[in-house]
């Protein structure tokens, strides 16, 4: 098993509620819509299914916020018509986190194929622009939780190369730029969540610390 993290090649543990989620934070199941929406065979929504990481390797993993709230967004990954879907969703209030889609599958959500084919994507509920009031201490600490757990299972490394922004995802061609996403936002403090990744977190971090700039995936 050791040596099928190593190689990225691991599938998840699926706890006994059936989540891939560890076992000390809340989570739940909550499948995200998957169907034909006309009779023309590419209009269907809201993923990919795939046998990840056996037919394509899992990269990265994508932080994003819901610009709405936590049940909104679980609501609209349902709806099939929305073309749009994330992996997990998680509250702000207390942390709980749902399962939408399974991490072997493919979610809509970065905006970039090449990103979505190749990560998971972790939506967080606030908005960017008010991030100090969503952002709060019980979801950074499920989130990297739940990130640590999906690194250990995918190989996934654990540093900001590979743990990245929705607004760090550029985008494939240049019709695109206009729509590019800036979540999490500047509000998202990224010295801290990493600290609490990695599990070197004082709860400190954040005072008076600088905003950073992540890295670009590139395609």
């Amino acid at each position: 098993d050791t040596s099928l993290r190593k190689l990225g090649l691991a599938r998840p543990i699926t706890q006994p509620n059936g989540t891939d989620c560890p076992s000390d934070i809340f989570c739940k199941y909550v499948p995200a819509g998957y169907a034909a929406n006309s009779d023309d065979p590419a209009d269907y929504g809201n993923y990919d299914h795939a046998n990840r990481p056996a037919d394509i390797k899992i990269k990265y993993i994508v932080i994003h916020d819901t610009e709405g709230s936590y049940q909104s967004a679980i609501s609209h990954f349902q709806d099939t018509t929305s073309y749009v879907s994330a992996n997990y969703v998680i509250r702000s209030s207390d942390g709980a986190v749902t399962e939408m889609v399974r991490p072997n599958d493919v979610a809509w959500t970065a905006g970039n194929w090449y990103t979505n084919m190749h990560s998971i994507n972790i939506e967080h509920e606030g908005y960017a622009n008010e991030g100090s009031g969503w952002y709060t201490e019980a979801m950074y600490k499920s989130s990297a939780k739940l990130v640590r757990y999906l690194s250990k299972q995918y190989g996934i490394p654990l540093d900001r190369q590979h743990i990245i922004g929705h607004d760090e995802v550029s985008q494939a061609r240049p019709s695109s730029v206009a729509r590019s996403h800036w979540d999490p936002g500047a509000y998202w403090d990224w010295d801290h969540y990493m600290a609490l990744v990695t599990g070197t977190s004082t709860g400190f971090e954040a005072q008076d610390a600088p905003i950073k700039k992540g890295n670009v995936v590139q395609i």
